[in-house]
């Protein structure tokens, strides 16, 4: 039987070991996360992970150096070994304010909160049934300064997953206040008519995902047009393929859309590609 640990602080410790004091991110949300798919214990787009994070402590001004980053660097690795992490895991970084203080700061250091957790497949899989497809009527996203930034403020996810908990959809997507499309529950979204390939421009609020930016990269190379435009429920039901993608599944393909049904080429050719 192993000990499972995690990372707080740059110190390691027995997960079931009481460590926590109240801190900001408990008391306020402040600071951002990174959740990060291992795949035969290696981390996968690790450095666009961290250049995400940094730009969201950017955007809260929490200073965090790059020996700050490097240390870090030599945890997540650290962790993975203590950890025995050799298949499939998902890694969470939380990068938050250090000290207390009420809303104004004592302090504006990071420092990190690191934990691992394994998971049955060792690499990213196409899901067998596509999802059915429904849009949230409880959520709505607010294009602000910090829309798009993965802050530990998530409240609008946590509804919106219950949403979909709760519902006969496998998945849904939020729209803002104009009704435009802006992502699923916890992926970006992508449609394709043709060989043109549409996903909605981050100014409506969505999170700015890795994955998703690795995938209009490798669209790009298997030839496809990719457009980040703003997009309509009609755009749904012009759709030839919708699929969505995120960190830690990859890409998860939809099969219907109210009495529309769609299919997986594209899908299909992606996950190989990851």
């Amino acid at each position: 039987m192993f000990s499972n640990y995690v990372c707080y602080d740059n110190k390691f410790y027995e997960e079931n070991k009481p460590i926590f004091r109240l801190n900001r991110a408990m008391k306020f949300g402040d600071g951002v996360f990174e959740s990060i798919r291992v795949v035969s214990g290696k981390v996968k787009y690790l450095e666009f992970h961290l250049e995400r994070m940094q730009k969201g402590l950017n955007a809260l001004e929490i200073n965090c150096s790059p020996g700050d980053i490097e240390i870090l660097k030599v945890c997540i690795e650290q962790l993975l070994i203590k950890n025995e992490i050799e298949r499939g895991a998902t890694l969470r970084v939380i990068a938050q304010r250090s000290g207390l203080g009420k809303y104004a700061p004592e302090s504006n250091q990071v420092f990190f909160y690191i934990e691992t957790d394994r998971l049955s497949d060792d690499n990213y899989t196409l899901n067998r049934e596509g999802y059915r497809l429904g849009i949230s009527q409880n959520v709505t996203i607010y294009p602000t300064q910090f829309a798009g930034l993965k802050t530990l403020n998530a409240i609008q996810y946590v509804m919106a997953a219950k949403e979909k908990a709760e519902s006969n959809f496998e998945e849904l997507i939020l729209l803002d206040t104009d009704g435009y499309l802006v992502e699923g529950t916890s992926s970006n979204l992508f449609i394709t008519k043709g060989n043109m390939i549409y996903t909605p421009h981050l100014k409506h609020g969505a999170i700015e995902g890795v994955m998703r930016r690795v995938i209009i990269y490798k669209l790009s190379q298997l030839g496809y047009e990719i457009k980040q435009t703003s997009l309509e429920l009609s755009d749904l039901e012009q759709a030839e393929e919708i699929f969505f993608t995120n960190s830690l599944k990859g890409i998860q393909w939809v099969s219907s859309y109210s009495k529309k049904r769609y299919f997986k080429k594209i899908s299909s050719k992606l996950i190989d590609q990851l």
